[in-house]
């Protein structure tokens, strides 16, 4: 009666721990997203257009994402075959002429109160990885690409994302290429997307 009694308990307790457990997972939103890759994307005015490689991720629909339990991955290989590896988790910014803007950013200004031009490499609330930077259906992160005022096709927040570091300009993607892009969701550790991404 007695070892019956205390299996009875530890069943219990094995349960409940169990229970607990399974309580406390995170559940990962549900988005469809869009990546795209641009060899050289026109910027500028009609009259005087420049062009540079850009990187977007459109939310299309489902639940809204907080840019900072977000972790980008990429995967490409460049002319020579090499296997690059470049990664993208909370907020980094880089220099665009004399200011900062961050590597990702939401291309709505209206929201933010203005462009993500910033004379401080610190934290803005439209950046990637901010705590105020919720992607919504509808919303766009882009790189900084129409800030560079072409006179080179070097977008320097796109060399951060992928690792290109100073070989951009010779080993950089073109057209045609592919970038394995893997999104996860950090606190859950699930991947809300994972594609190949044709540049063009």
């Amino acid at each position: 009666m007695l070892m019956l009694s205390v299996t009875v308990i530890i069943a219990a307790i094995v349960s409940a721990a169990a229970g607990g457990l399974s309580g406390s997972e995170k559940k990962a939103p549900s988005a469809i997203l869009e990546v795209h890759f641009y060899e050289n994307r026109s910027y500028g005015d009609s009259d005087n257009p420049f062009y540079v490689n850009a990187m977007t991720i459109e939310h299309i629909s489902g639940n809204p994402l907080q840019t900072k339990d977000l972790s980008i991955s990429t995967y490409f290989r460049n002319e020579s075959n090499t296997l690059i590896k470049g990664s993208l988790t909370g907020e980094k910014s880089v220099s665009v002429d004399s200011d900062y803007c961050g590597g990702l950013f939401i291309n709505d200004q209206d929201r933010f109160d203005g462009p993500p031009l910033r004379s401080s490499d610190t934290g803005y609330k439209s950046w990637f990885g901010n705590a105020s930077a919720v992607l919504m259906a509808g919303d766009v992160l882009i790189t900084p690409a129409q800030y560079y005022d072409g006179t080179s096709q070097e977008n320097l927040a796109l060399d951060t994302i992928l690792n290109l570091g100073d070989k951009a300009s010779d080993h950089g993607y073109k057209a045609g290429d592919i970038i394995t892009v893997k999104i996860v969701h950090i606190p859950s550790g699930q991947v809300i997307f994972d594609k190949d991404v044709v540049v063009v």
